[in-house]
């Protein structure tokens, strides 16, 4: 299988977020180029290595061959391309720890291809978006990649050589946890944000086929118009079992970019209660493929009414782990 470097400065946050890869056929030339022609090679399988701001942040696998697909809204915003591209499907896994180029280039340099190489001889990304990768270089990056993995092979010699106490990292750490937190805020809303309006539309549309548009115009998507204090999403009708007059329906909205339904999912303690608080016309719909046009579908979870507490639930209903608390400081204070 084939590796690729795909250099996302301008489009990371888009891309990643939309689980997808896009480029035009052509630059405004109207002439094509190496990096464009070399998308339509992507098969599915493939690993993608994604790079911006100096560092490989991301490694995403093809989960579809290259397809011809139109500019998507988002870099339309951009005004930066023609809308006639290429896309590709991608699994993203975000690094916990960046590869910073600057940091490898030692190890990376004797294998820097000839012509149409990611990276200049002194290290620096080349103004293209999508390069070869060679075999060396994935293979470096693999080794630190597995280094974030849970999976990764258990070393069990060598010995402890070396003991100290822990030192003041914690205004370090604070600023670490402030720049992920928001980071990953503005993920999680964008991919949540998308996830509920496709689901507004849906079960909006569904509702109409079902009781007619009387009532399709009643249902509403609260967290837009009522803000998301309520501990649901949208307010809507029962289409699955009919009856009149029809049964009004609160729905949580829970989305990822993976299409695997056996994702994990992040669920609230305050939203645990909500369910329970209204077991018997609540709905957990989970969103799979965020962003990924044709791979888009929704489950319904609506069998919470013979649960009767959160810890019911947890107990008869879900398989889970409780949560854990990562550190990124130690606060030391001077007792002396």
């Amino acid at each position: 299988m084939s590796n690729f470097i795909v250099m996302q400065n301008a489009t990371h946050e888009e891309e990643i977020i939309g689980g997808y890869m896009w480029s035009p056929q052509k630059n405004k030339n109207g002439n094509s180029n190496h990096a464009y022609e070399r998308m339509a090679t992507i098969k599915a399988g493939n690993k993608i290595y994604s790079c911006y701001d100096q560092a490989i942040r991301a490694v995403g696998i093809a989960t579809s061959d290259c397809y011809i697909a139109e500019q998507p809204h988002e870099l339309q915003e951009k005004n930066l391309w023609s809308d006639e591209g290429y896309k590709v499907d991608v699994d993203y896994t975000i690094l916990e720890r960046p590869i910073m180029i600057r940091d490898v280039w030692g190890d990376m340099e004797s294998d820097r291809p000839q012509k149409y190489s990611a990276f200049q001889e002194n290290g620096r990304g080349n103004q293209a978006y999508l390069f070869p990768c060679p075999k060396a270089w994935a293979s470096l990056f693999d080794n630190f990649f597995n280094e974030d993995s849970p999976e990764a092979e258990l070393i069990e010699d060598g010995e402890i050589n070396e003991e100290m106490f822990a030192t003041s990292s914690y205004e370090q750490g604070e600023s670490r946890v402030r720049k992920k937190l928001q980071k990953d805020l503005k993920k999680r809303k964008k991919i949540g944000d998308t996830a509920e309006q496709k689901v507004f539309e849906y079960v909006k549309k569904k509702v109409i086929e079902v009781f007619g548009e009387k009532y399709g115009e009643q249902v509403e998507h609260v967290e837009q118009t009522q803000g998301d204090g309520l501990g649901y999403d949208i307010t809507a009708f029962d289409y699955l079992q009919p009856q009149s007059p029809p049964k009004p329906i609160k729905i949580k909205v829970k989305g990822t970019t993976s299409t695997n339904t056996s994702a994990v999912y992040s669920i609230s303690y305050p939203e645990l209660e909500k369910i329970i608080q209204y077991k018997d016309e609540m709905w957990l719909v989970r969103v799979y493929g965020v962003g990924k046009k044709s791979e888009m579908k929704m489950e319904i979870d609506n069998d919470f009414s013979s649960y009767n507490s959160v810890n019911d639930l947890l107990t008869r209903k879900y398989a889970y782990i409780p949560s854990t608390i990562d550190v990124y400081g130690t606060r030391v204070e001077n007792n002396k």
